[in-house]
């Protein structure tokens, strides 16, 4: 193999890594290489798949690129390491990818975007390489394989998984990954992310109205959907502090509120009062919320849907007890990765800040709440 020749991986994780950089708003990759711990001169030589990512680096780099997945970054850097092992031959290298694919079938599709680079390696030019990696798709497969790890649920069902049509158990989808999540990754990080896992099991997190709001601002970004059960419809009409901005992300397919108690007035509907309050909001602010006003009525009726299950409160009073107690709100983030991330709180209209607190429910937790969730929605005949 020529000297000149670089791994096909690793020369398309640099391309990744240099779109991600380019997309953290021109962050340059000497800083990039400060806090990833490396020499400036050797991240650049990483980005330019002319050196490679020791796995030790894993956690810098999910850290660094918060958009990066810890577990696919693990098998993909693993894999880099093979193929490193078998360079000296274009033949052993592709054997040895198709080997890897056997043995882990989460990289095949990324592995198989490999295709066309085997005929060029040896005697292609590393430019000619990176322009091959981009037109044959290996990079837009690997940064979706980082990024949003491949999932069983899809979007589509995810629209559809509450309608009284949809046959599917819930719970099953959504988790049936829990089980094998770590399959694939080197021994030393199994052992490392099991002692995690153990340590962390017994802790129950307590969050806060401000951690909540952090962690939403951090993460908005990835959410597809977000599922609100609440006890009294008036904590959502604040348009000042409750967030309604990622309606307008092309990413987010939806909002759905289901409340318990009826409302305080009733001349207009929750969702009117709330369409007047944000639409008001927007026209006080017309130049910073130009491009949002542009598409109000059509953003607002298509990905905000909200229903009173006046007669649900039973299954509302038992989705929002939690651990022997009572709680006032349930929200579920469902990500782009598929994952759902709940939240449990206290907060309700005319409580202090201080006062509000809440927990993410355990796995268990999560998917009885879960699939009582679908009941009440088919209940409601709520269509997404």
């Amino acid at each position: 193999m020529s000297q000149k020749s670089r791994n096909p991986l690793a020369q398309a994780l640099g391309t990744v890594l240099q779109g991600l950089r380019d997309k953290m708003g021109g962050i340059s990759s000497t800083e990039i290489a400060d806090k990833l711990g490396l020499a400036a001169s050797h991240y650049r030589m990483i980005e330019a798949g002319s050196a490679i990512i020791q796995p030790s680096r894993a956690v810098k780099i999910v850290q660094t690129f918060d958009t990066i997945e810890f577990i696919p970054l693990c098998q993909v850097l693993v894999a880099i390491q093979i193929l490193d092992s078998n360079r000296q031959h274009i033949s052993d290298m592709r054997t040895t990818a198709e080997l890897i694919c056997e043995a882990n079938p989460a990289l095949v599709r990324v592995l198989k975007k490999m295709e066309k680079l085997w005929a060029i390696i040896e005697n292609a030019e590393p430019s000619d390489v990176a322009k091959t990696i981009v037109s044959q798709g290996l990079k837009d497969e690997l940064e979706k394989f980082l990024t949003t790890e491949p999932v069983i649920f899809t979007a589509d069902e995810i629209d559809n998984f509450m309608s009284p049509t949809y046959e599917r158990p819930l719970a099953g989808p959504l988790y049936s990954k829990i089980g094998n999540i770590l399959q694939g990754v080197a021994p030393f990080y199994l052992d490392t992310v099991l002692q995690l896992i153990g340590n962390l099991r017994d802790v129950t997190p307590r969050v806060t109205a401000e951690e909540l709001a952090r962690w939403e601002v951090l993460h908005k970004e990835r959410f597809t959907h977000v599922i609100g059960i609440i006890r009294t419809p008036e904590i959502i009409l604040d348009v000042s502090t409750f967030d309604y901005s990622y309606l307008w992300d092309d990413h987010f397919h939806k909002m759905l509120i289901v409340y318990r108690n009826p409302p305080t007035e009733r001349e207009r509907t929750i969702k009117e009062r709330i369409t007047d309050n944000l639409r008001r909001r927007f026209e006080l602010e017309h130049i910073k919320y130009e491009s949002e006003l542009s598409r109000f009525d059509e953003i607002v009726g298509n990905k905000l849907a909200i229903e009173h299950g006046k007669d649900n409160t039973s299954l509302i009073d038992d989705i929002l007890s939690y651990r022997e107690g009572n709680m006032n709100n349930l929200w579920a983030y469902i990500m782009i990765n598929g994952y759902v991330i709940p939240f449990i709180d206290n907060a309700t209209v005319g409580l202090n800040t201080s006062d509000i607190y809440g927990s993410s429910l355990g796995y268990d937790e999560t998917s009885e709440k879960l699939v009582k969730i679908r009941r009440l929605y088919n209940d409601l005949g709520f269509k997404l």
